[in-house]
Protein backbone atom coordinates (compact mmCIF):
# COMPACT_ATOMS: atom_id res chain seq x y z
CA UNK A 1 0.00 0.00 0.00
CA UNK A 2 1.43 3.36 -0.97
CA UNK A 3 1.37 6.36 1.31
CA UNK A 4 -1.89 8.29 1.24
CA UNK A 5 -1.97 12.05 1.77
CA UNK A 6 -4.50 13.38 4.34
CA UNK A 7 -6.62 14.81 1.53
CA UNK A 8 -7.05 11.27 0.20
CA UNK A 9 -7.88 9.52 3.46
CA UNK A 10 -11.53 9.21 2.49
CA UNK A 11 -10.45 6.51 0.05
CA UNK A 12 -9.26 4.31 2.94
CA UNK A 13 -11.39 1.97 4.98
CA UNK A 14 -10.70 1.46 8.68
CA UNK A 15 -8.13 -1.30 8.24
CA UNK A 16 -6.26 0.70 5.60
CA UNK A 17 -6.19 3.79 7.83
CA UNK A 18 -4.74 1.78 10.68
CA UNK A 19 -2.07 0.27 8.44
CA UNK A 20 -1.00 3.79 7.46
CA UNK A 21 -0.99 4.80 11.13
CA UNK A 22 1.15 1.79 11.96
CA UNK A 23 3.68 2.70 9.28
CA UNK A 24 3.76 6.32 10.32
CA UNK A 25 2.51 7.52 6.92
CA UNK A 26 -0.58 9.15 8.39
CA UNK A 27 -1.76 10.46 11.74
CA UNK A 28 -5.20 10.24 13.38
CA UNK A 29 -5.23 14.01 13.80
CA UNK A 30 -4.77 14.50 10.05
CA UNK A 31 -7.63 12.08 9.38
CA UNK A 32 -9.99 13.76 11.85
CA UNK A 33 -9.30 17.18 10.34
CA UNK A 34 -9.95 15.74 6.89
CA UNK A 35 -13.24 14.25 8.12
CA UNK A 36 -14.32 17.58 9.59
CA UNK A 37 -13.47 19.31 6.32
CA UNK A 38 -15.42 16.77 4.29
CA UNK A 39 -18.47 17.06 6.56
CA UNK A 40 -18.40 20.83 6.12
CA UNK A 41 -18.26 20.46 2.35
CA UNK A 42 -20.63 17.55 1.71
CA UNK A 43 -23.20 17.69 4.50
CA UNK A 44 -25.06 20.72 3.11
CA UNK A 45 -25.81 18.57 0.06
CA UNK A 46 -27.04 15.42 1.81
CA UNK A 47 -28.07 16.57 5.32
CA UNK A 48 -26.83 13.43 7.08
CA UNK A 49 -24.94 14.91 10.06
CA UNK A 50 -26.72 16.74 12.89
CA UNK A 51 -23.70 17.79 14.95
CA UNK A 52 -19.93 17.46 14.61
CA UNK A 53 -18.17 16.65 17.88
CA UNK A 54 -15.08 18.66 16.97
CA UNK A 55 -13.33 19.02 20.32
CA UNK A 56 -14.15 15.49 21.47
CA UNK A 57 -12.84 14.05 18.20
CA UNK A 58 -9.67 16.15 18.24
CA UNK A 59 -8.89 15.11 21.80
CA UNK A 60 -9.48 11.44 20.99
CA UNK A 61 -7.33 11.71 17.86
CA UNK A 62 -4.46 13.18 19.86
CA UNK A 63 -4.72 10.30 22.32
CA UNK A 64 -4.76 7.80 19.45
CA UNK A 65 -1.69 9.40 17.93
CA UNK A 66 0.14 8.95 21.21
CA UNK A 67 -0.84 5.30 21.41
CA UNK A 68 0.35 4.62 17.88
CA UNK A 69 3.72 6.25 18.70
CA UNK A 70 4.01 4.09 21.79
CA UNK A 71 3.11 0.93 19.87
CA UNK A 72 0.00 0.25 21.94
CA UNK A 73 -2.95 0.71 19.57
CA UNK A 74 -6.39 -0.63 20.41
CA UNK A 75 -8.72 -2.41 17.90
CA UNK A 76 -10.34 0.78 16.52
CA UNK A 77 -7.46 3.13 17.29
CA UNK A 78 -7.83 6.40 15.43
CA UNK A 79 -10.80 5.37 13.28
CA UNK A 80 -13.45 8.15 12.95
CA UNK A 81 -16.96 6.89 13.63
CA UNK A 82 -20.44 8.40 13.31
CA UNK A 83 -23.32 7.63 15.66
CA UNK A 84 -27.03 7.49 14.88
CA UNK A 85 -28.74 10.06 17.05
CA UNK A 86 -30.46 7.50 19.24
CA UNK A 87 -27.36 6.62 21.28
CA UNK A 88 -26.34 8.75 24.24
CA UNK A 89 -23.05 10.65 24.22
CA UNK A 90 -22.40 12.42 27.52
CA UNK A 91 -22.93 16.17 27.31
CA UNK A 92 -24.49 15.99 23.85
CA UNK A 93 -28.21 16.07 22.94
CA UNK A 94 -29.81 12.76 22.04
CA UNK A 95 -32.73 14.05 20.01
CA UNK A 96 -33.90 10.86 18.35
CA UNK A 97 -34.60 13.13 15.41
CA UNK A 98 -37.43 14.82 17.29
CA UNK A 99 -38.26 18.40 18.25
CA UNK A 100 -39.50 16.97 21.56
CA UNK A 101 -35.96 16.02 22.59
CA UNK A 102 -33.90 18.99 21.39
CA UNK A 103 -32.91 19.73 25.00
CA UNK A 104 -32.44 16.08 25.98
CA UNK A 105 -28.76 16.19 27.05
CA UNK A 106 -27.26 12.80 27.87
CA UNK A 107 -25.59 12.52 31.26
CA UNK A 108 -23.55 9.43 30.36
CA UNK A 109 -22.37 7.47 27.34
CA UNK A 110 -24.37 4.59 25.90
CA UNK A 111 -22.62 1.26 26.38
CA UNK A 112 -21.83 1.05 22.65
CA UNK A 113 -20.16 4.47 22.83
CA UNK A 114 -18.15 3.44 25.87
CA UNK A 115 -16.96 0.29 24.11
CA UNK A 116 -16.19 2.17 20.90
CA UNK A 117 -14.05 4.78 22.63
CA UNK A 118 -12.37 2.24 24.91
CA UNK A 119 -11.30 0.46 21.71
CA UNK A 120 -9.76 3.67 20.35
CA UNK A 121 -12.60 4.71 18.04
CA UNK A 122 -12.92 8.46 17.48
CA UNK A 123 -16.58 9.41 17.79
CA UNK A 124 -16.89 12.39 15.47
CA UNK A 125 -20.56 13.07 14.68
CA UNK A 126 -24.19 12.49 15.51
CA UNK A 127 -26.06 11.22 12.42
CA UNK A 128 -29.61 12.06 11.40
CA UNK A 129 -32.49 9.64 11.93
CA UNK A 130 -36.17 9.53 11.21
CA UNK A 131 -38.19 10.76 14.18
CA UNK A 132 -37.63 8.33 17.06
CA UNK A 133 -36.51 5.84 14.39
CA UNK A 134 -40.13 5.21 13.38
CA UNK A 135 -41.07 8.32 11.41
CA UNK A 136 -40.96 8.94 7.68
CA UNK A 137 -38.13 10.20 5.44
CA UNK A 138 -39.23 13.85 5.61
CA UNK A 139 -38.27 14.64 9.18
CA UNK A 140 -40.23 17.78 10.13
CA UNK A 141 -37.45 19.09 12.39
CA UNK A 142 -34.25 18.24 10.54
CA UNK A 143 -35.39 17.51 6.99
CA UNK A 144 -34.78 14.52 4.76
CA UNK A 145 -31.39 12.87 4.27
CA UNK A 146 -30.50 12.70 0.59
CA UNK A 147 -28.84 9.70 -0.98
CA UNK A 148 -25.22 10.45 -1.97
CA UNK A 149 -25.68 8.39 -5.16
CA UNK A 150 -28.69 10.43 -6.31
CA UNK A 151 -29.78 13.52 -4.40
CA UNK A 152 -33.39 13.08 -5.56
CA UNK A 153 -33.58 9.82 -3.62
CA UNK A 154 -33.66 8.83 0.06
CA UNK A 155 -30.76 7.08 1.75
CA UNK A 156 -33.24 4.85 3.54
CA UNK A 157 -34.21 3.38 6.91
CA UNK A 158 -34.05 5.13 10.25
CA UNK A 159 -30.23 4.81 10.18
CA UNK A 160 -30.50 7.13 7.20
CA UNK A 161 -27.81 9.62 8.22
CA UNK A 162 -25.30 6.99 9.32
CA UNK A 163 -25.39 5.25 5.95
CA UNK A 164 -25.34 8.44 3.89
CA UNK A 165 -22.34 9.75 5.83
CA UNK A 166 -20.33 6.55 5.35
CA UNK A 167 -21.31 6.35 1.67
CA UNK A 168 -20.19 9.95 1.13
CA UNK A 169 -16.84 8.98 2.71
CA UNK A 170 -17.19 11.41 5.59
CA UNK A 171 -15.91 8.62 7.86
CA UNK A 172 -15.48 4.85 7.43
CA UNK A 173 -17.81 3.45 10.12
CA UNK A 174 -21.05 4.30 11.91
CA UNK A 175 -23.33 2.91 14.60
CA UNK A 176 -26.94 2.27 13.54
CA UNK A 177 -29.99 0.45 14.84
CA UNK A 178 -32.31 -1.95 13.05
CA UNK A 179 -35.92 -2.75 14.00
CA UNK A 180 -37.27 -3.65 10.55
CA UNK A 181 -34.24 -3.37 8.29
CA UNK A 182 -33.01 0.10 9.29
CA UNK A 183 -29.33 -0.82 9.04
CA UNK A 184 -29.65 -3.06 6.00
CA UNK A 185 -32.01 -0.90 3.90
CA UNK A 186 -29.76 2.16 3.95
CA UNK A 187 -26.72 -0.08 3.47
CA UNK A 188 -28.49 -1.53 0.42
CA UNK A 189 -29.43 1.84 -1.06
CA UNK A 190 -26.07 3.48 -0.30
CA UNK A 191 -23.75 0.70 -1.50
CA UNK A 192 -22.50 -0.32 1.94
CA UNK A 193 -22.06 -3.34 4.19
CA UNK A 194 -24.44 -3.37 7.16
CA UNK A 195 -24.88 -5.92 9.94
CA UNK A 196 -28.16 -6.63 11.67
CA UNK A 197 -26.95 -8.43 14.79
CA UNK A 198 -28.49 -11.32 16.70
CA UNK A 199 -31.07 -10.15 19.23
CA UNK A 200 -29.18 -9.34 22.43
CA UNK A 201 -25.69 -9.60 20.95
CA UNK A 202 -25.02 -5.84 21.19
CA UNK A 203 -26.29 -4.03 24.30
CA UNK A 204 -28.85 -1.22 23.98
CA UNK A 205 -28.09 0.47 27.30
CA UNK A 206 -28.23 4.19 26.68
CA UNK A 207 -29.96 3.84 23.32
CA UNK A 208 -33.44 5.35 22.93
CA UNK A 209 -35.87 2.39 23.06
CA UNK A 210 -38.27 1.54 20.27
CA UNK A 211 -39.13 -2.17 20.23
CA UNK A 212 -37.84 -4.76 22.70
CA UNK A 213 -38.82 -7.59 20.33
CA UNK A 214 -37.39 -6.46 16.99
CA UNK A 215 -34.72 -3.81 17.62
CA UNK A 216 -30.96 -4.38 17.53
CA UNK A 217 -27.86 -2.16 17.36
CA UNK A 218 -25.04 -2.76 14.91
CA UNK A 219 -22.34 -1.39 12.60
CA UNK A 220 -22.42 0.09 9.10
CA UNK A 221 -19.22 0.19 7.04
CA UNK A 222 -17.76 -0.25 3.61
CA UNK A 223 -16.44 -3.81 3.90
CA UNK A 224 -17.13 -7.02 5.80
CA UNK A 225 -13.71 -6.88 7.47
CA UNK A 226 -14.37 -3.36 8.80
CA UNK A 227 -17.81 -4.37 10.02
CA UNK A 228 -16.36 -7.48 11.67
CA UNK A 229 -13.78 -5.40 13.51
CA UNK A 230 -16.44 -3.01 14.79
CA UNK A 231 -18.83 -5.82 15.75
CA UNK A 232 -16.06 -7.55 17.71
CA UNK A 233 -15.83 -4.39 19.85
CA UNK A 234 -19.57 -3.76 20.25
CA UNK A 235 -20.81 -7.25 21.08
CA UNK A 236 -20.93 -8.97 24.44
CA UNK A 237 -22.91 -9.18 27.66
CA UNK A 238 -24.03 -6.03 29.47
CA UNK A 239 -25.85 -6.80 32.71
CA UNK A 240 -27.60 -3.41 32.58
CA UNK A 241 -29.50 -4.54 29.47
CA UNK A 242 -32.01 -7.29 30.32
CA UNK A 243 -31.98 -8.55 26.72
CA UNK A 244 -28.20 -8.72 26.50
CA UNK A 245 -26.69 -12.18 26.18
CA UNK A 246 -23.12 -13.53 26.13
CA UNK A 247 -21.66 -13.97 22.66
CA UNK A 248 -19.52 -16.95 21.66
CA UNK A 249 -15.76 -16.85 21.25
CA UNK A 250 -15.82 -17.73 17.57
CA UNK A 251 -12.62 -16.49 15.98
CA UNK A 252 -14.14 -13.19 14.86
CA UNK A 253 -10.89 -11.39 15.69
CA UNK A 254 -9.11 -13.21 12.87
CA UNK A 255 -11.49 -11.83 10.25
CA UNK A 256 -11.50 -8.46 12.00
CA UNK A 257 -7.73 -8.32 11.45
CA UNK A 258 -8.25 -8.63 7.71
CA UNK A 259 -7.38 -12.31 7.36
CA UNK A 260 -9.90 -13.55 4.78
CA UNK A 261 -10.13 -17.23 3.75
CA UNK A 262 -9.26 -18.11 0.16
CA UNK A 263 -12.59 -19.76 -0.55
CA UNK A 264 -15.96 -20.90 0.76
CA UNK A 265 -15.36 -24.58 0.22
CA UNK A 266 -18.16 -26.61 1.80
CA UNK A 267 -20.25 -23.62 2.94
CA UNK A 268 -23.92 -24.37 2.23
CA UNK A 269 -25.91 -21.38 1.01
CA UNK A 270 -29.67 -21.64 0.55
CA UNK A 271 -31.60 -19.43 -1.85
CA UNK A 272 -35.06 -18.47 -0.59
CA UNK A 273 -36.66 -17.74 -3.95
CA UNK A 274 -40.39 -17.78 -3.19
CA UNK A 275 -41.66 -14.39 -2.02
CA UNK A 276 -38.23 -12.75 -1.77
CA UNK A 277 -37.59 -12.79 -5.52
CA UNK A 278 -41.19 -12.03 -6.42
CA UNK A 279 -42.06 -8.43 -7.33
CA UNK A 280 -38.33 -7.71 -7.50
CA UNK A 281 -36.71 -5.34 -10.00
CA UNK A 282 -34.93 -7.20 -12.81
CA UNK A 283 -31.62 -5.37 -12.19
CA UNK A 284 -31.76 -6.32 -8.50
CA UNK A 285 -32.57 -9.92 -9.46
CA UNK A 286 -29.84 -10.09 -12.09
CA UNK A 287 -27.19 -8.72 -9.73
CA UNK A 288 -28.41 -11.08 -7.03
CA UNK A 289 -27.95 -14.07 -9.33
CA UNK A 290 -24.48 -12.83 -10.32
CA UNK A 291 -23.53 -12.55 -6.66
CA UNK A 292 -24.82 -16.05 -5.94
CA UNK A 293 -22.77 -17.36 -8.87
CA UNK A 294 -19.69 -15.65 -7.44
CA UNK A 295 -20.31 -17.32 -4.09
CA UNK A 296 -20.71 -20.63 -5.90
CA UNK A 297 -17.47 -20.06 -7.78
CA UNK A 298 -15.76 -19.46 -4.43
CA UNK A 299 -16.73 -22.98 -3.40
CA UNK A 300 -20.13 -22.52 -1.76
CA UNK A 301 -22.73 -25.27 -2.21
CA UNK A 302 -25.90 -23.55 -3.39
CA UNK A 303 -29.41 -24.98 -3.13
CA UNK A 304 -32.97 -23.73 -2.64
CA UNK A 305 -34.62 -23.50 0.78
CA UNK A 306 -38.14 -22.67 1.95
CA UNK A 307 -39.31 -20.15 4.52
CA UNK A 308 -43.06 -20.69 4.21
CA UNK A 309 -44.08 -18.15 6.88
CA UNK A 310 -41.96 -15.33 5.46
CA UNK A 311 -44.74 -13.65 3.43
CA UNK A 312 -46.56 -12.69 6.65
CA UNK A 313 -43.49 -11.37 8.47
CA UNK A 314 -43.64 -7.74 7.35
CA UNK A 315 -47.26 -7.17 8.36
CA UNK A 316 -46.99 -9.05 11.66
CA UNK A 317 -43.61 -7.56 12.47
CA UNK A 318 -44.88 -4.03 12.02
CA UNK A 319 -47.82 -4.85 14.29
CA UNK A 320 -45.37 -5.79 17.03
CA UNK A 321 -43.09 -2.85 16.31
CA UNK A 322 -45.85 -0.23 16.28
CA UNK A 323 -47.49 -1.66 19.41
CA UNK A 324 -44.27 -1.70 21.39
CA UNK A 325 -43.34 1.76 20.13
CA UNK A 326 -46.74 3.05 21.23
CA UNK A 327 -46.05 1.71 24.72
CA UNK A 328 -42.62 3.38 24.78
CA UNK A 329 -44.04 6.74 23.69
CA UNK A 330 -47.01 6.91 26.00
CA UNK A 331 -44.90 9.46 27.88
CA UNK A 332 -45.11 11.74 24.84
CA UNK A 333 -48.83 11.22 24.17
CA UNK A 334 -49.83 14.82 24.91
CA UNK A 335 -47.09 16.26 22.66
CA UNK A 336 -47.53 14.24 19.48
CA UNK A 337 -49.09 17.17 17.68
CA UNK A 338 -45.55 18.50 17.22
CA UNK A 339 -44.34 15.24 15.67
CA UNK A 340 -44.00 13.66 12.24
CA UNK A 341 -47.49 12.61 11.05
CA UNK A 342 -46.04 9.32 9.78
CA UNK A 343 -44.80 8.49 13.27
CA UNK A 344 -48.07 9.55 14.86
CA UNK A 345 -50.04 7.34 12.48
CA UNK A 346 -47.84 4.35 13.28
CA UNK A 347 -48.12 4.89 17.02
CA UNK A 348 -51.89 5.19 16.62
CA UNK A 349 -51.96 1.82 14.91
CA UNK A 350 -50.01 0.41 17.83
CA UNK A 351 -52.42 1.88 20.38
CA UNK A 352 -55.30 0.13 18.63
CA UNK A 353 -53.67 -3.32 18.68
CA UNK A 354 -55.61 -5.73 20.87
CA UNK A 355 -53.87 -7.91 23.43
CA UNK A 356 -55.08 -10.95 21.50
CA UNK A 357 -53.47 -9.77 18.26
CA UNK A 358 -50.24 -8.91 20.05
CA UNK A 359 -50.03 -12.37 21.64
CA UNK A 360 -50.84 -14.04 18.33
CA UNK A 361 -48.02 -12.05 16.74
CA UNK A 362 -45.61 -13.33 19.39
CA UNK A 363 -46.79 -16.87 18.68
CA UNK A 364 -46.15 -16.32 14.98
CA UNK A 365 -42.65 -15.15 15.88
CA UNK A 366 -41.94 -18.47 17.55
CA UNK A 367 -43.24 -20.36 14.52
CA UNK A 368 -41.05 -18.23 12.24
CA UNK A 369 -38.04 -19.10 14.37
CA UNK A 370 -38.90 -22.76 13.86
CA UNK A 371 -39.02 -22.11 10.09
CA UNK A 372 -35.50 -20.74 10.23
CA UNK A 373 -34.27 -23.56 12.46
CA UNK A 374 -35.53 -26.11 9.94
CA UNK A 375 -33.90 -24.24 7.05
CA UNK A 376 -30.61 -23.97 8.92
CA UNK A 377 -30.58 -27.70 9.51
CA UNK A 378 -29.96 -27.95 5.76
CA UNK A 379 -27.85 -24.88 4.99
CA UNK A 380 -25.38 -22.61 6.76
CA UNK A 381 -26.57 -19.30 5.29
CA UNK A 382 -29.62 -18.02 3.41
CA UNK A 383 -29.32 -15.53 0.55
CA UNK A 384 -32.05 -13.09 -0.53
CA UNK A 385 -32.07 -9.63 -2.15
CA UNK A 386 -31.81 -7.01 0.60
CA UNK A 387 -34.40 -4.73 -0.98
CA UNK A 388 -36.61 -5.36 -4.05
CA UNK A 389 -35.54 -2.13 -5.77
CA UNK A 390 -32.97 0.63 -5.51
CA UNK A 391 -33.33 3.79 -3.45
CA UNK A 392 -36.81 5.38 -3.34
CA UNK A 393 -37.66 8.78 -4.78
CA UNK A 394 -38.00 11.46 -2.12
CA UNK A 395 -40.78 13.35 -3.87
CA UNK A 396 -43.36 10.55 -3.95
CA UNK A 397 -41.68 7.86 -1.75
CA UNK A 398 -41.94 5.15 -4.37
CA UNK A 399 -39.58 2.36 -5.35
CA UNK A 400 -39.32 1.55 -9.04
CA UNK A 401 -39.85 -2.13 -9.87
CA UNK A 402 -39.06 -2.43 -13.59
CA UNK A 403 -40.41 1.05 -14.19
CA UNK A 404 -43.56 0.60 -12.09
CA UNK A 405 -43.66 2.81 -8.97
CA UNK A 406 -44.50 0.91 -5.78
CA UNK A 407 -45.24 2.63 -2.45
CA UNK A 408 -42.01 2.42 -0.49
CA UNK A 409 -43.63 1.34 2.77
CA UNK A 410 -45.37 -1.57 1.01
CA UNK A 411 -42.18 -3.25 -0.15
CA UNK A 412 -39.07 -1.90 1.60
CA UNK A 413 -38.95 -4.40 4.49
CA UNK A 414 -39.85 -7.58 2.62
CA UNK A 415 -36.46 -9.12 3.42
CA UNK A 416 -35.75 -7.04 6.50
CA UNK A 417 -38.45 -7.60 9.07
CA UNK A 418 -38.31 -11.39 8.73
CA UNK A 419 -34.84 -11.33 10.36
CA UNK A 420 -35.86 -8.91 13.12
CA UNK A 421 -38.82 -11.06 14.08
CA UNK A 422 -36.80 -14.27 14.10
CA UNK A 423 -33.91 -12.60 15.96
CA UNK A 424 -31.33 -13.87 13.47
CA UNK A 425 -28.34 -11.90 12.16
CA UNK A 426 -28.00 -10.77 8.55
CA UNK A 427 -25.42 -8.90 6.49
CA UNK A 428 -26.38 -6.64 3.59
CA UNK A 429 -23.67 -5.91 1.03
CA UNK A 430 -23.50 -4.40 -2.47
CA UNK A 431 -24.04 -6.59 -5.52
CA UNK A 432 -23.66 -3.99 -8.28
CA UNK A 433 -25.51 -1.03 -9.79
CA UNK A 434 -28.83 -0.79 -11.60
CA UNK A 435 -29.37 0.85 -14.99
CA UNK A 436 -29.64 4.26 -13.30
CA UNK A 437 -26.31 3.84 -11.50
CA UNK A 438 -27.76 3.20 -8.04
CA UNK A 439 -26.54 0.37 -5.78
CA UNK A 440 -28.25 -3.01 -5.51
CA UNK A 441 -27.69 -5.37 -2.60
CA UNK A 442 -27.75 -8.98 -1.45
CA UNK A 443 -28.35 -10.19 2.10
CA UNK A 444 -26.88 -13.25 3.81
CA UNK A 445 -28.88 -14.48 6.80
CA UNK A 446 -27.22 -16.67 9.45
CA UNK A 447 -28.36 -18.69 12.48
CA UNK A 448 -28.32 -16.88 15.85
CA UNK A 449 -24.80 -15.78 16.90
CA UNK A 450 -23.30 -16.91 13.60
CA UNK A 451 -22.43 -13.40 12.43
CA UNK A 452 -18.90 -14.63 11.72
CA UNK A 453 -20.16 -17.14 9.14
CA UNK A 454 -22.07 -14.49 7.19
CA UNK A 455 -19.31 -11.87 7.47
CA UNK A 456 -16.70 -14.40 6.33
CA UNK A 457 -18.73 -15.29 3.25
CA UNK A 458 -19.16 -11.60 2.44
CA UNK A 459 -15.43 -10.96 2.95
CA UNK A 460 -14.56 -13.77 0.52
CA UNK A 461 -17.03 -12.34 -1.99
CA UNK A 462 -15.62 -8.84 -1.58
CA UNK A 463 -12.04 -10.09 -1.98
CA UNK A 464 -12.97 -11.10 -5.54
CA UNK A 465 -15.27 -8.21 -6.48
CA UNK A 466 -15.16 -4.42 -6.38
CA UNK A 467 -18.79 -3.42 -5.77
CA UNK A 468 -18.03 -2.36 -2.18
CA UNK A 469 -15.21 -0.10 -3.42
CA UNK A 470 -17.45 2.04 -5.57
CA UNK A 471 -18.27 5.51 -4.29
CA UNK A 472 -20.78 8.13 -5.40
CA UNK A 473 -19.48 11.11 -7.33
CA UNK A 474 -20.19 13.45 -4.41
CA UNK A 475 -17.53 11.62 -2.38
CA UNK A 476 -14.75 12.42 -4.86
Amino acid sequence: MSAVRPTQTHECDALQLQELYRRGDLSPRDVVEDCISRIERINPEINSVLVVLVERARAAAAESERRWREGAPRPLEGVPIGVKDVADIAGVPTTGGSALYLDHIADRDAEVIRRTENAGGVVIAKDATTEFAIGGPHNPTFGAVRNPWDLTRWSGGSSTGAAASVAARMYPLAIGSDAAGSIRMPASWCGLTGLKTTTGAVPRTGVLPLSWTTETVGPIGRSATDVARFFAVLRGLDTADPRSVPTPADGLDTLASGHVPNDLEGVRIGIARDYFLEDCDSDVRQNFESAVNALRSAGALVSDVMLPLAPDAMQIGYLLLFTEAAAVHRVNADRLGRCDPVMVRRLSEGVLTSATDYIRALQYRFQLQQNFAEAFSKVDLIAVPTTPGTAPNLDDLTIQIDGVPKPMHDVQSRAGMVCNLAGVPAVAFPSGLDRAGCPTSIQLIAPPHKELDALTAVAVYQSGTEHHLRAPDIAA
